[in-house]
């Protein structure tokens, strides 16, 4: 396990990173730009990671991290299930999708997931649709909603709403489109299992 001071300078290094993935593009930045902006020689910074796709990855594992955690949130809150399902799905697909689509270099950065780091965005949509089905399943339980009455799962609606969205990002280019069309499916989906 790692301590304390070294979690903080890897943190610092992914930050880096990530900003000069998005400013500059993933193969025009260097080891010693990251090493420069997170105020490290780029030997330390080879003592920490192995070399430029190593960081990428881990930067896109500190997003997931994150991602994680804020569509846990949407689900601890009050207000109705379909728009806990409506704002976890923004702060799953489409807040990060803007976050590095509004960059200089964003689509270079979303073309880095079809050289090697095509397992990470699927374990990026494997972990939204666990936190989303964990998240129905609790509104489930409360009695918010219900599956097992309807004959379906959490994880069965999950699936089926990822599913959905991935199919809309891929005939859709604008994300506003998209996030208005989630709307409208969350509420065709979801809504008649609430209570």
């Amino acid at each position: 396990m790692d301590d304390p001071k070294t979690d903080q300078r890897r943190a610092a290094i992914l930050a880096q990173a990530f900003a000069a993935f998005t400013t500059y593009g993933y193969r025009r930045t260097t080891m010693d730009d990251i090493a420069r902006g997170a105020g490290l020689s780029r030997p330390a910074l080879y003592l920490l990671y192995r070399n430029k796709a190593d960081i990428f990855r881990a930067c896109m594992q500190a997003l997931m991290a994150e991602m994680r955690i804020r569509v846990a949130k949407c689900f601890s809150g009050e207000g109705s299930t379909v728009s806990k399902v409506e704002e976890a799905l923004n702060e799953a697909i489409i807040r990060p999708y803007r976050k590095i689509a509004d960059t200089p270099h964003g689509a270079e950065i979303f073309d880095a997931k079809y050289e090697f780091a095509s397992d990470l965005f699927l374990e990026w949509i494997e972990a939204v649709e666990e936190e989303i089905a964990m998240g129905l399943a609790a509104e489930d339980a409360t009695g918010h909603i219900d599956l097992e009455g309807a004959g379906v799962s959490a994880e069965r609606v999950a699936s089926l709403l990822l599913d959905a969205t991935e199919g809309m990002k891929m005939r859709m280019s604008d994300m506003d489109e998209v996030a208005a069309k989630l709307s409208d499916l969350v509420r065709l989906l979801i809504g008649p299992f609430t209570r």
